[in-house]
């Protein structure tokens, strides 16, 4: 009886030890994140620089102005960069986001985030910079791996990885409502 107690407690032990090593994002997974990140913001770059090169432009900024109550108007900036792809399914043209920012205040504090998507619209990096309580900035990273994710925080930030993955996926909703929208 007390050999199946001992092995009944060192599987429990192994069972729950394996999730917490599976959460950690490789070296060779955050490098590939970094990469895809810098690739994302050289083509950001090339599209700001679109009409001086003649050629079209893939991106949507949406502003709205809202007050918050008890903190006050607030301006929020989202800008939407995207390619443009195949469906292999239906053969119509879809419109995939590929990095999201967003700038917005909430009373005084003023807030950065950038989202980086992959081609399967899941969230491989999250970024925020905000002005921090006790002043200066606070900032979050997140890099999302297949093997968990890996967090970064630098001051007072208090967001956590699931939120952000809601948040992108929610921006993600809202661009395919506007611009994928079929109207056969």
């Amino acid at each position: 009886m007390t050999k199946f107690f001992i092995t009944v407690i060192v599987c429990m032990t192994t069972s729950l030890s394996m999730p917490i090593q599976a959460q950690e994002v490789t070296q060779d997974e955050i490098a590939s994140i970094r990469a895809a990140y810098s690739a994302a913001k050289e083509q950001m770059e090339l599209n700001s620089q679109a009409d001086e090169l003649s050629v079209p432009r893939s991106d949507m900024e949406i502003v709205s102005h809202y007050v918050i109550p008890g903190s006050g108007p607030t301006e929020d900036v989202i800008h939407y960069y995207f390619t443009i792809d195949e469906d292999p399914e239906t053969g119509l043209y879809i419109y995939k986001p590929y990095l999201i920012t967003r700038s917005f205040n909430i009373a005084a504090r003023k807030f950065y985030q950038e989202y980086l998507i992959d081609k399967e619209s899941r969230l491989l990096f999250f970024f925020q910079s905000n002005d921090a309580f006790e002043g200066g900035i606070a900032e979050t990273r997140f890099y999302y791996g297949k093997h968990g994710v890996q967090k970064a925080v630098k001051g007072d930030a208090t967001l956590d990885e699931e939120f952000c993955v809601r948040g992108a996926q929610e921006l993600i909703n809202a661009f395919n409502l506007i611009m994928n929208s079929n109207y056969d």
